[in-house]
């Protein structure tokens, strides 16, 4: 079973104290790159959340999101830092004193000065990070269910294209017989306008089977069909991108070598034909986990 690299997952949920939403999305890649982000508070468990989706993702740039709106107002409002408040306090009264300014007109600025606000951003909040994790889970489920989904509809295309090559592949067939009749006859007619005294006929006959075993294409034809039924086996695999990135390769050099070898007009567009299915192949492959 192949998956797509291609997803999309949203969960939401509503704990006693926040509201949490967790969207994460995946495009092809060759290898694992990931951008997250997450409120400060919980930004201490990042290395961790990072080491866990990338065994679940694997690979693909992706991006996961995570948002969470704190409902009581003790916990979206900084507190008051009553020590330094304490301390700025005794200042501002000794200033006060000293240049018979208003202490009234210096207070006002008193919240403006550095670390009067203690900062929640960086409280850990273990319990938070437990129900958020909850979240981004349940996130990952709709995700890579919509990779599996895409990874469906993939099997179902590579499927029709392996096919198409393996069908242009016997339609290959009728032409083998008819271009090594053509070949015996161009190089008979070759033959033909020499002397008779430099004909060799027994040496052009050897000459003749050496050059049509050169032209044989069984074997390439064998193996071409095992790889396409081995592209099948191995689409049901996990994780199977790479590997069959490797048995297109292989099916590629097979083509060519048709090709090659066709000297036909007929045989050298199906071997095109079968070149443009095989990049559809690979252009597919690139968005399979």
């Amino acid at each position: 079973m192949i998956k797509s690299m291609t997803g999309y997952g949203q969960a939401a949920i509503e704990a006693q104290r926040f509201e949490c939403r967790v969207e994460i999305k995946s495009l092809n890649s060759k290898f694992f790159e990931l951008n997250l982000r997450m409120p400060r508070n919980l930004q201490y468990k990042e290395l961790e959340l990072r080491r866990d989706l990338q065994k679940q993702i694997e690979r693909g740039t992706v991006s996961v999101f995570i948002n969470v709106n704190y409902k009581l107002a003790e916990d979206k409002v900084n507190p008051l830092n009553l020590d330094v408040a304490e301390y700025y306090l005794k200042e501002l009264n000794h200033l006060s004193e000293l240049s018979g300014r208003s202490a009234d007109q210096l207070f006002k600025s008193v919240f403006e000065f550095p670390n009067i606000l203690s900062s929640k951003d960086d409280e850990p909040r273990d319990e938070d990070y437990k129900e958020v994790l909850t979240c981004v889970n349940a996130a990952f489920q709709a995700f890579d269910q919509f990779r599996i989904q895409e990874g469906a509809m993939l099997a179902i295309e590579l499927e029709r294209m392996v096919g198409s090559i393996e069908q242009k592949l016997e339609e290959i067939t009728p032409f083998e017989q008819e271009r090594i009749t053509l070949v015996k006859e161009r190089l008979m007619k070759e033959l033909a306008k020499l002397p008779s005294e430099m004909a060799d006929r027994n040496r052009f006959e050897q000459e003749l089977i050496y050059y049509l075993e050169k032209l044989d294409i069984s074997e390439e034809k064998s193996r071409l069909a095992q790889h396409c039924t081995y592209f099948r086996t191995t689409m049901q695999d996990v994780g199977a991108g790479k590997k069959l990135g490797f048995i297109a390769q292989e099916m590629g050099r097979e083509i060519n070598t048709i090709g090659s070898k066709s000297n036909h007009s007929a045989m050298q567009r199906k071997v095109v034909e079968m070149k443009d299915e095989l990049e559809k192949i690979k252009e597919q492959i690139n968005n399979i986990l």
